[in-house]
């Protein structure tokens, strides 16, 4: 038998499980060579407790040691603070395996345990996450009951339904206290960028850089209109512009703040104007997302001269904003710095592309005419796809235009932004998103990575605005009529990152209805969690009528003691309808002992009383000794044996039936 303080087989085995449920949420956050040293020290802690190995020496867990701090210190150049500080958590916890001995280091693993459940809502907070901590934290308090538990208890399911009890029984209170309890903003500022990569545009583009967003179906961002959504072709989001050209890539330049840029949204009765939210998904950028032309937007954002909104800070949580947005020219006058910057090419370069537009400068008189004959060159030969040759070399716009002849919206945007700079026309290349696909069960479009999009915008000297040209409307217009993922179903390349969801997008089947149904669980999850706070100070503003600190108070405790009223007298109701079989059983001895004039004494104990019966009545001493030793294995045992019980309540049939009447 193993000594007491020793951690006993159920125990083990509730520990292990806790370890596995609650290092699994970090599988994409935390570096992955911890998951090998979750296998070693889980492994090697197996083969200690079946008695196969040792501990490990001192200079081993020396060893780890030092390899884990090494291993935090090189990924804390490319991650981030918070990441690092997880990770070093979750290996402690791991580490700690390779020593746990005695009970009392079970609950030390258990305890961080508990605070690593709280640490994942630092980086997930999906519905599915909620029930999997919920479901961690049953575990964890499982094992808690395991770990003083004797060794004769053997039961291993036990711990987990007395656990999954308790919980139920604390929910009614803990549904007070959330729904009740005011939010507090946080004691101190933590850095939670959390290092994790993000999928979408960058402040950089080249042209095959939004092609290789179509292999991605994760959520950019989300919208719910008002009132009409705007039609399929109108659904620019845009995001940010490029106007400067290295002759390969185009960047982004530090755009003014609008106060410093005259500029005025004409008006047009055939405009409409589209009210709007949308719940971005973390970008850790500090643009925001938008359709063309935004009008209204919170005041902790801004808009810049070049019609982009802007955040106060990158954006590394998801967040919920409303917009008001017109489909409509923008009037602006270039100055001359303005001007220049949006005709910068580099000197050299692309000479064949240069040499065309300036023949159709030459030969055209206006911008409008420019842009027209450039429309119907692309259309002429020119071909739609996600996997455009490459474009190796300097001269990358000619490559394009007068070899390959293949391409995707970032090439012809590309394309387009210098053929008109090159003939003179201020122009810019503007990244976003292009469609959205709607779901009928909450009324919200979703706005896929997939759905990239690039176009350009080219300024018109005849009447001083910025128009919008998508080349792509004539070299793939289905692309402007129907989703994307229609258009690209036929592609290879299509959401080869999410090959397991492809049919669910494609295709009408079980699966995608499944898809839209936890995505519209989901949206309103998000929508429900970022707008919480408004909707309880509304609540309790309709209940209080003034929210002071004493109703509070007095709110939280009234339906608090209620609420423990209720569980203490269920719990009394239960315990009160539960019958003791024993009890029961010497109840109907005592009645019987009663006719002949004998009753337990005060303070004596059951085996006291029970030899005392058999010296009242030798011709029953043995049944009586019998039944002193049932009581008090019966009584006194973690789980009573039910063959004892049964041979307890025969010995009392017995006695009853042999002890003489008076």
């Amino acid at each position: 038998m193993k000594p007491l303080f020793q951690l006993t087989r159920c125990s083990m085995i509730w520990l292990l499980v806790s370890i596995l449920m609650v290092t699994a949420p970090y599988a994409t956050v935390v570096p992955g060579w911890l998951f090998l040293l979750a296998l070693l020290t889980v492994g090697w802690r197996l083969m200690v407790h079946s008695g196969r190995w040792n501990f490990p020496h001192w200079s081993v867990r020396l060893v780890l040691l030092l390899l884990v701090l090494v291993g935090l210190l090189f990924e804390l150049r490319a991650g981030s603070a918070m990441v690092i500080t997880v990770s070093l958590l979750v290996a402690a916890f791991l580490l700690k395996l390779t020593e746990m001995y005695r009970r009392r280091d079970a609950l030390v693993v258990l305890y961080v345990a508990l605070l690593l459940i709280v640490c994942s809502f630092l980086f997930f907070q999906s519905i599915p996450m909620a029930f999997y901590c919920l479901l961690s934290l049953v575990v964890v308090t499982a094992c808690l009951n395991t770990v003083y538990r004797s060794q004769q208890n053997s039961d291993i399911w036990r711990p987990l339904k007395r656990s999954a009890v308790l919980y139920m029984q604390a929910l009614p209170m803990m549904l007070v206290l959330f729904v009740i309890f005011p939010r507090m903003g946080p004691l101190w500022q933590v850095d939670l960028n959390t290092g994790q990569s993000f999928t979408g545009l960058s402040d950089s583009l080249s042209p095959g850089d939004v092609s290789r967003l179509t292999r991605s179906a994760d959520i950019a961002f989300r919208a719910r209109f008002d009132g009409d959504l705007p039609p399929e072709n109108q659904r620019y989001w845009r995001g940010l512009t490029y106007d400067r050209f290295d002759g390969r890539r185009w960047s982004r330049a530090e755009p003014q703040q609008e106060g410093q840029i005259p500029f005025l949204i004409q008006p047009n009765s055939a405009d409409q104007d589209y009210r709007y939210q949308i719940v971005m998904e973390a970008t850790g950028q500090q643009w925001r997302y938008g359709l063309d032309v935004p009008l209204s937007f919170p005041a902790t954002m801004s808009r810049l001269s070049d019609l982009t909104l802007q955040g106060g800070e990158p954006l590394m949580q998801r967040r919920q904003y409303s917009l008001v947005s017109r489909s409509a020219p923008v009037r602006e006058p270039l100055l001359d710095g303005r001007y220049l910057s949006y005709l910068q090419l580099p000197e050299n370069g692309n000479e064949r592309a240069r040499q065309l537009a300036l023949r159709w400068a030459s030969e055209l008189p206006d911008a409008q005419s420019f842009t027209a004959q450039m429309l119907t060159f692309f259309a002429r030969d020119f071909r739609y796809t996600l996997e455009p040759p490459l474009l190796p070399g300097r001269d990358s716009v000619d490559q394009f235009l007068f070899q390959t002849r293949q391409g995707f919206c970032g090439h012809f945007a590309s394309a387009g932004a210098f053929l008109l700079r090159a003939a003179g026309i201020p122009a810019r290349v503007v990244g976003g998103y292009l469609g959205g696909e709607m779901n009928p069960l909450d009324g919200a479009l979703s706005v896929r990575q997939y759905e990239a999009h690039a176009w350009l915008e080219y300024w018109d000297s005849e009447d001083l605005s910025w128009h919008r040209l998508d080349p792509t409307s004539v070299v793939a217009p289905l692309r402007l009529e129907q989703s994307a993922a229609q258009l690209f179903s036929s592609e290879p390349s299509f959401l080869a990152d999410s090959m397991l969801m492809r049919n669910g997008f494609l295709s009408g089947s079980l699966l995608k209805q499944l898809r839209l149904r936890y995505e519209a669980l989901n949206y309103g999850w998000h929508r429900w969690v970022l707008n919480f706070h408004e909707h309880q100070t509304g609540f309790l503003r309709q209940l209080l009528g003034e929210i002071s600190v004493i109703r509070i108070l007095l709110l939280i405790l009234v339906p608090g003691g209620l609420v423990l009223l209720a569980v203490a007298g269920s719990l009394f109701l239960r315990r009160a309808a539960r019958k003791d079989p024993l009890f029961l059983a010497l109840q109907r001895l005592d009645k019987r002992l009663q006719q002949q004039g004998m009753q337990r004494l005060r303070g004596e104990t059951p085996g006291q009383f029970f030899t005392r019966l058999g010296q009242v009545f030798p011709t029953l001493s043995d049944e009586f000794f019998a039944l002193s030793r049932c009581y008090e294995q019966i009584s006194y045992a973690e789980n009573s044996d039910p063959q004892l019980q049964q041979q307890f309540r025969q010995l009392i049939n017995r006695c009853c039936t042999q002890i003489p009447q008076s």
